[in-house]
């Protein structure tokens, strides 16, 4: 039974990893699991944004501000964004095409 259940469990994270495409799966769980238990807030995300390389991420900063998040450029080519935020606010973030992968974690606090 145990390797039934790790099979779905693999199928499921590759079925979110073709959805999602740039959004780890581990960070897309933790995003779905604190907004559907806590339904009055928004989960709190910390997410760490890749970019390709030669991407100025003054432009992409100043692109996120319409969120209202906090940020901080880390390394030549990512920025750590942090906020509260919902798995749908991680999605659009991610189709901009700059973007190689989003990863971090979501958790319930609301600060």
């Amino acid at each position: 039974m145990s390797q039934l259940i790790e099979d779905e469990y693999d199928e499921f994270l590759e079925d979110m990893k073709n959805t999602l495409k740039k959004i780890e799966p581990e960070l897309a769980m933790q995003a779905m699991y604190y907004e559907r238990k806590f339904v009055d807030v928004e989960p709190h995300a910390e997410i760490v944004v890749e970019y390709n390389r030669r991407v100025d991420l003054d432009k992409k900063m100043f692109g996120l501000q319409k969120y209202g998040f906090e940020m901080a450029q880390e390394g030549d080519h990512e920025l750590r964004v942090v906020g509260l935020m919902t798995l749908d606010t991680i999605y659009e973030i991610s189709k901009d095409a700059d973007i190689k992968k989003i990863s971090g974690t979501a958790s319930c606090a609301s600060y």
